[in-house]
C-alpha cells in the first residue's frame, strides 16, 4: 500500500481503519474487546501478527490476544512480562509520534529479559525500509487520564516494509480508539460484576432478613422490636405470637405500648436502670387480664453500619414458676410454718431495716 500513490494511500487507510474502527464499538466483554482489537490490526492495517498486552492490577503486562498466527498464539497468550521490561522498551529505539520503533541492530539487547515475543530469524535487509525480523513496533494504548493500559505490539507488514507515515498515522488512530474501546469494555465489566456482586449481597440480605423472621416469630420465648431515640423512644414494632400469647395481648394492641406501659410500678425503677447492650433484668409484665406474670428481660442493640443504633431486641422468658418458687422459699425462711406470722430473724431484719431508715432513732435505742 505505501507504494500505491499518496491519495490512494490515505483513502484506503481511511477505509480500512473505518471498518476496524467500527468492528470495535459493538458492546461486548473485554476478552472480546480485546482479540477485536488484535484482529482488528491483521485485518485492516497491513500487519500479518499481532498482540495486545494488558496491564494488570499489579502493574505488570499480560498477552491477553493474540491475532494472525496459531504459533504466536500458543507461544506467548496469557504469558506476562514485567512492568519495568515493558517501560525499558517504550524508551528505546526510535519514536514515531506515540508509536516505538525498536529496530533489529538496537532489539538484540532484549533478547533475555522477561517479555514475550514471537520472532524468527531473517537475513539482512536488502534496503533501508525493508522489515527485518527483529524488528519491533509498538503502539502504547492510553486511557483518557494518560494511565497506561496496554501495549498494541505488531509484527511483519504485508508488504515486507517498515510502515511509510501513512502507515504509522493509521496504527496511531487505530491505537487511540482501541484503548477508547478497551476503557469502555472494562467499565462495563466492572459494573456487570459490581450488579452481580450487588444481588448477591441482596439475596444473602434477603436470606438472612427471613432467617431472623422465621427465627423471630416463631421463638419458644418472647421477643419484641423497640426504637431506639427520638419521640417515640421504647415503642415496640414488631412483636412475636409468644410474647402475644404470654400476656395476653394482639400484636396490633401491643405496638401502641412501650415496656414501660406495661411494666408493674414497683418495677419501673429496674427497667429503667437496665441498659440497652446486653441489659439483664428481672421484673412483672402486665397481662391484658389485669394480673402480672414475672419474665427475664435481655437487651441487645441492633445497630445500622451507617447511622449508628436503630433498633433495641429484648427477649421475654417466662420465669413466673421459678419465681413464685423462689418467693415461697423466702417466705418459708422468715415466717413461722404454723402461725404465718413473721419469725424472729424476719422481726430483726425489719427491726433493722427500720432503725438503718432513721438515723437518730437509731442512736437513740443505742444510747437506752
Amino acid at each position: 500500500m505505501e507504494n500505491e500513490s499518496e491519495p490512494y494511500v490515505r483513502l484506503a487507510s481511511l477505509r480500512m481503519l473505518h471498518h476496524v474502527v467500527a468492528q470495535l464499538n459493538t458492546a461486548r466483554s473485554l476478552a472480546d474487546t480485546l482479540q477485536t482489537v488484535a484482529d482488528g490490526v491483521v485485518e485492516g492495517l497491513g500487519f500479518e501478527i499481532a498482540a495486545v498486552n494488558l496491564v494488570r492490577a499489579d502493574g505488570d503486562l499480560v498477552v491477553a490476544a493474540v491475532a494472525g498466527s496459531p504459533a504466536a498464539e500458543a507461544m506467548m497468550a496469557g504469558r506476562v512480562g514485567s512492568r519495568a521490561s515493558w517501560e525499558r522498551r517504550l524508551t528505546m529505539g526510535e519514536q514515531w509520534g506515540v508509536l516505538r520503533f525498536i529496530p533489529h541492530t538496537e532489539g538484540w539487547v532484549l533478547d533475555g529479559d522477561d517479555v514475550p515475543q514471537w520472532h524468527t530469524p531473517g537475513r539482512a535487509p536488502r534496503f533501508s525500509d525493508e522489515w527485518h525480523p527483529m524488528d519491533r513496533l509498538f503502539a502504547p494504548l492510553y486511557a483518557s487520564d494518560g494511565e497506561l493500559l496496554g501495549v498494541l505490539s505488531v509484527d511483519k507488514p504485508r508488504n515486507g516494509r517498515r510502515p511509510g507515515a501513512w502507515g504509522c498515522e493509521a496504527l496511531q488512530m487505530y491505537a487511540s480508539q482501541a484503548a477508547i474501546a478497551i476503557s469502555n469494555a472494562r467499565l462495563r465489566s466492572n459494573m456487570q460484576r459490581a450488579l452481580v456482586r450487588l444481588e448477591r449481597e441482596q439475596q444473602a440480605l434477603r436470606a438472612s432478613e427471613e432467617s431472623f423472621r422465621q427465627a423471630f416469630e416463631y421463638a419458644p420465648s418472647g421477643m419484641a422490636v423497640a426504637e431506639m431515640g427520638g419521640d417515640q423512644h421504647g415503642r415496640l414494632l414488631r412483636i412475636n405470637d409468644a410474647l402475644c400469647r404470654l400476656l395476653g395481648r394482639p400484636a396490633s394492641a401491643m405496638r401502641r405500648y412501650s415496656f414501660s406501659d406495661l411494666v408493674h410500678p414497683e418495677d419501673i425503677g429496674t427497667l429503667l436502670r437496665t441498659s440497652a447492650e446486653g441489659g439483664r433484668a428481672e421484673l412483672r409484665l402486665a397481662r391484658r387480664d389485669g394480673s402480672y406474670v414475672w419474665v427475664s428481660l435481655r437487651n441487645s442493640v441492633v445497630a445500622d453500619a451507617a447511622d449508628g443504633p436503630r433498633y433495641l431486641l429484648t427477649h421475654v422468658e417466662d420465669i413466673e414458676d421459678r419465681k413464685r418458687h423462689e418467693l415461697q422459699l423466702a417466705h418459708r425462711a422468715s415466717h413461722d410454718s404454723l402461725t404465718g406470722l413473721p419469725n424472729s430473724a424476719e422481726l430483726r431484719a425489719r427491726l433493722k431495716s427500720r432503725l438503718c431508715a432513721q438515723p437518730g432513732l437509731a442512736g437513740r435505742t443505742a444510747g437506752t
